[in-house]
């Protein structure tokens, strides 16, 4: 059974990867009627567990096998430690965790080798893009969604958990998806109209500024290269749709979740600060939600650490056995993995990444449009997991991080 998954991997894997939004969905309505085990973190265990086999036992590569052992060794070390340091009771809980977080680095390299060989169509991109939108439109316009936050903001995220997340995703997804657009057609304007209906309307920063971001620098591209034509007619006939959409977004912004979640923040920060807001606030509040505060924390707690811990990790359970028991991370993946892996788990985790991401560059020759779009794709991975977090370190978002990098690095898309 084993070899016939391995020989047919490739369209497990698609299959899986159509799952994913399907299995966000069904945590999100476990979730909201309070049942805390869901069914998705069980399918991605176990294909956690078929990738590490694949990568064991399928593919024959010394290095791979060197870098999986090390972190096997680093797993169990990580393990003694939290005996030592927490006992028993808290090795479950730590163990998920750890798995949770090095998730991403399994797929990433089972996906690097697959890909080598195989091919992955672009309109899958385009496809799941759409799904995700559904999954939060439709639930929204027949007023049976869920909303983003609990209490105090507005927005909505279908039947999704997070908002955060849908967003991260849709973020990081469009990029590649406006490479497999050839023409424009009454289908891709209404897509386009749902797009931006989802975006504002989630609530939360980063769909929205990382669409402006990815529209702002393809439409520069664009209109450079006609300048460099000389195509005036054809830059004439592009300026004044966006001058017109600009002109409509000036005048419908008031009206989105965005922009009302803006508005509570500033009010909010003005009244903790008595009228006048501190550019500490502005930092950690506005541009990091706060995500400072928490590092402050936990930087506290790794310094105060054992040695063992400062190597290996302090795990996810802070101040163990006393009163200030804290489970909070810092939702900046780069702080996460160093103070809950230690020194040596930042290294473990992260020397694929740089690796893949050096690989890339070396092989970049030129920028054309589709290369622009895998750089901001790959770009707005790095970024958001220091600004929003929960990138690298969370299934849900790891897995569409490990497929960019790996189609972008062994250049395996098909159009």
């Amino acid at each position: 059974m084993m070899k016939k998954i391995i020989n047919n991997f490739n369209n497990i894997f698609l299959i899986f990867l159509y799952l994913q939004p399907f299995l966000d969905v069904s945590s999100g309505i476990l979730l909201h009627f309070g049942y805390n085990v869901t069914i998705s973190s069980i399918i991605r265990l176990v294909f956690m567990f078929i990738c590490v086999i694949y990568l064991l036992f399928y593919i024959k590569n010394k290095k791979i096998n060197i870098y999986l052992l090390i972190i096997g060794i680093y797993f169990i070390l990580f393990s003694l430690v939290v005996l030592i340091s927490k006992g028993t009771p808290a090795l479950s809980y730590e163990i998920k965790n750890l798995l949770t977080t090095y998730y991403f680095v399994f797929l990433l390299l089972t996906l690097i080798t697959v890909y080598k060989k195989e091919k992955f169509k672009v309109k899958n991109i385009f496809f799941l893009y759409i799904i995700y939108l559904l999954l939060v439109f439709i639930p929204n316009i027949l007023n049976i969604g869920f909303n983003s936050y609990w209490h105090s903001k507005e927005g909505f995220v279908g039947w999704f958990v997070s908002a955060n997340v849908v967003g991260s995703i849709l973020s990081i997804l469009l990029p590649l998806l406006l490479t497999s657009i050839k023409k424009i057609n009454i289908g891709l304007i209404i897509l386009t109209l749902i797009n931006l209906y989802v975006i504002f309307g989630i609530g939360t920063k980063v769909p929205v500024l990382s669409f402006i971001l990815i529209i702002t620098i393809n439409l520069s591209y664009y209109i450079i290269a006609l300048i460099k034509k000389r195509n005036h007619k054809q830059l004439v006939i592009i300026i004044l749709p966006i001058i017109m959409v600009i002109i409509a977004g000036a005048l419908l912004f008031p009206k989105t979740s965005f922009y009302k979640n803006l508005v509570i923040h500033i009010n909010y920060l003005e009244e903790k600060d008595n009228g006048n807001i501190s550019t500490k606030h502005i930092i950690d509040h506005f541009i990091f939600s706060q995500r400072l505060t928490f590092e402050e924390k936990t930087r506290k707690n790794y310094l105060k650490s054992s040695v063992l811990e400062k190597i290996f990790g302090i795990g996810y359970i802070e101040n163990y056995a006393t009163d200030k028991l804290s489970l909070k991370t810092v939702e900046i993946d780069y702080f996460d993995v160093f103070y809950r892996h230690g020194i040596i788990g930042f290294i473990l985790f992260f020397t694929p990444i740089v690796y893949v991401i050096k690989e890339i560059l070396k092989r970049i020759k030129k920028i054309d449009y589709k290369t622009l779009n895998y750089i901001i794709s790959i770009s707005l991975c790095i970024i958001l997991a220091l600004f929003q977090g929960h990138i690298f370190v969370t299934p849900a978002n790891s897995l569409y991080v490990a497929l960019v990098f790996s189609l972008v690095y062994n250049n395996s898309f098909v159009y």
